[in-house]
């Protein structure tokens, strides 16, 4: 079950490990698109699933530690007792972008910048935990800025390459082609550790402001309640299968990361905490 639709990391995700695990398991693999919601329907959908291993989630952060805060009444499942993690996937890198055409390089020189420049410059956002992550970087920093969010990356890069917009935040995984190509600067990721795709950026932390930090991932769970025996051959499967170099060539641009499940357990318990301090704080309504 994919609670997005095709075309996103997790359902590319999903789609390689199915295949995969077809052949490992011995028995047939679908990938399931139930989208809608900010992910909830499908999320949901798993939480409802018997109990043995044979309804599996690829979930990203969202459903799992932004819905049951932004959503609170609608939400109908419980993160943290309704699902038995089995291994995280991936690492879904947040940065923060401008346009080459601007003189600042770094995290500093762009909050200067802001304060030279007083009323005019713009972070264009993304939805979801991208946009809890602009409102909290704008606290930390003290930039004086406008947050302008967007419904999709095109949109967002047409204005920050076009020079209407400063700054972006959005995942490097879509940016860093853009990066690449010379026509983006990272000036900083929001992960704990720095990115091996893009290893001589400063993570905030580096550059001073560790209370920025704030990451995405995707991960693997099922019903709660499976049997530990079925979890633990999963999680061996899974992380057998991303480990795989063919696998890895077939991902490419996809920061692959695998655990156990007690990692992916920790991971839920505190982003929930993380995003619902900020929620709280900024009275973020799911209309925002």
């Amino acid at each position: 079950m994919v609670p997005v639709g095709p075309g996103s990391q997790a359902d590319n995700l999903a789609r390689v490990l199915a295949e995969q695990l077809q052949a490992g398991l011995g028995q047939p693999v679908i990938v399931e698109n139930r989208a809608g919601a900010d992910g909830m329907i499908g999320t949901e959908a798993v939480a409802k699933a018997a109990p043995d291993g044979y309804t599996l989630l690829l979930s990203f952060s969202g459903p799992l530690s932004v819905a049951p805060s932004l959503y609170a009444g609608r939400v109908r499942y419980d993160s943290e007792n309704d699902f038995a993690p089995i291994t995280q996937v991936a690492r879904a890198t947040l940065i923060l972008t401008t346009s080459a055409q601007f003189p600042f390089n770094d995290l500093k020189q762009f909050v200067d910048y802001t304060h030279s420049h007083p009323r005019t410059v713009a972070i264009g956002h993304l939805a979801g935990i991208i946009s809890l992550l602009a409102l909290r970087a704008k606290q930390v920093t003290g930039a004086d800025v406008e947050l302008i969010p967007y419904k999709g990356v095109t949109a967002l890069w047409t204005d920050l390459l076009g020079g209407r917009i400063h700054a972006g935040i959005e995942l490097m995984s879509s940016a860093l082609p853009q990066i690449q190509a010379g026509k983006l600067k990272a000036l900083a990721t929001f992960g704990s550790s720095r990115s091996a795709q893009i290893p001589d950026v400063a993570t905030v932390r580096e550059q001073g402001y560790p209370e920025m930090e704030g990451e995405g991932w995707n991960a693997l769970l099922t019903r709660a309640g499976t049997p530990p025996a079925v979890i633990d051959r999963l999680n061996r499967e899974v992380v057998r299968i991303l480990s795989l170099p063919e696998v890895q060539q077939r991902l490419r641009g996809v920061e692959i990361k695998t655990s156990d499940p007690q990692t992916v357990a920790r991971m839920i318990r505190e982003d929930t905490i993380r995003w619902t301090k900020v929620i709280r704080e900024f009275d973020v309504k799911p209309e925002n």
